[in-house]
């Protein structure tokens, strides 16, 4: 079992890899094997049953054993593996995967998301924000997400101002998602 507060930002993982509604774009990590949609949908459900098994660890490995595997949806598997260590709390295994996804493709927000969900489970906010700001840069299909993460990073910082813009952004580019209009109710109870 995952505990509550790491369960919390694997959730914001998987907002970013699962489709907000039908009519919102998603981060494609499908790739050309069963073995990396099969490891795409283990990381999925991972992150929403808070567990994993080493089975589906070693079809991530497969699929990166491929050589016809373009090289995004490489690098994606790589992701999506370093979110099945996260669950299995092997967490020096998924920055080496995310290390070998950014060597791949380096302009892959979801690689920093990933990271910044990291730094922010061991609590080093300020590098969660670069890296919730990288992956911003960078363009995400659902960049509400890395506002959401990004503030609440800045929130657990005092950054209580930069917290609010993010929130409120993160509502704005999604409006029907209840976790940020929560968040940013929280914030304005919290600064007034």
């Amino acid at each position: 079992m995952i505990p509550v507060r790491i369960f919390s930002v694997l959730l914001m993982v998987y907002f970013l890899l699962a489709p907000l509604s039908s009519s919102a774009q998603s981060v494609t990590i499908l790739g050309d094997s069963v073995d990396a949609r099969e490891c795409y949908f283990s990381a999925q459900i991972a992150i929403q049953m808070q567990s994993t098994s080493s089975s589906e660890i070693e079809t991530c490995s497969r699929a990166l054993k491929l050589r016809d595997l373009r090289l995004r949806d490489k690098a994606a598997t790589y992701i999506n593996r370093g979110i099945l260590y996260v669950a299995m709390t092997e967490y020096q295994k998924a920055v080496k995967d995310y290390a070998s996804a950014k060597a791949l493709y380096p302009d892959f927000g979801a690689i920093y998301v990933n990271r910044g969900n990291l730094f922010f489970m061991g609590e080093s906010y300020d590098s969660a924000v670069s890296e919730y700001t990288r992956a911003l840069d960078l363009g995400l299909h659902q960049e509400h997400v890395a506002h959401l993460n990004r503030g609440m990073a800045y929130e657990k910082l005092g950054k209580y101002d930069q917290a609010e813009a993010d929130y409120r952004l993160a509502v704005d580019l999604a409006p029907e998602w209840k976790l940020a209009q929560s968040k940013l109710e929280h914030m304005l109870l919290k600064m007034n």
